[in-house]
């Protein structure tokens, strides 16, 4: 298993200071907080440093809306980082003393550009993103992080539907899918 150890966010929307979390649950975590605290931002810099591309989820219309602002003063940088760990992990590349203490890090800068470190190098972004995938880290997957105002919903739906969602999240559903192609390709095949 895979697991977020540490996340420090400095600059990043509400987050005008260094902040650290830490010390998470390997099961289950939840953040809660008043109204105007930073709940949801908190997650919006993990969202955006797993390579989130749809920037209106996190709300935010371009890179610079992610910096903090106060007032007209707005900071020159926002920086997210985030330590994994891992956990009884058997087999293959999952297994390498690599990812345990990897720390993936996203920065913003002032005229829009951002960059990604890797153990504090510096990494073009598609290969983060195919490390992530190689992981089962999709953040662009609808399913994958359900946020504030989603959870009533799950809440709700029924098992097939809690069923269905499951599967998209964890990247079944794209191997079932593969998997029914093939046999109607075999089938035509056949006749």
């Amino acid at each position: 298993m895979i697991f977020i150890q540490k996340i420090e966010i400095n600059g990043f929307k509400s987050y005008k200071n260094k902040t650290i979390f830490e010390n998470f649950d390997l099961n289950f975590n939840c953040i809660t907080g008043t109204n105007g605290s930073g709940k949801s931002n908190a997650i919006d810099a993990i969202s955006f440093v797993l390579g989130l591309s749809n920037l209106s989820i996190i709300r935010a219309s371009r890179l610079q809306d992610l910096i903090y602002k106060d007032g007209k003063n707005v900071g020159k940088t926002a920086k997210v980082e985030i330590t994994f760990g891992t956990k009884n992990i058997k087999d293959g590349f999952l297994k390498s003393k690599i990812l345990n203490g990897l720390c993936i890090t996203r920065k913003i800068l002032w005229n829009g550009k951002n960059k990604y470190l890797f153990n504090g190098q510096q990494i073009e972004p598609s290969k983060i993103l195919n490390f992530f995938y190689s992981i089962n880290i999709n953040i662009n997957n609808p399913h994958f992080l359900v946020r504030q105002g989603h959870i009533m919903k799950v809440s709700q739906m029924t098992s097939f539907e809690l069923l269905a969602l499951v599967e998209n999240a964890i990247g079944t559903k794209l191997y079932e899918t593969k998997r029914k192609k093939a046999s109607e390709t075999i089938q035509k095949k056949q006749q």
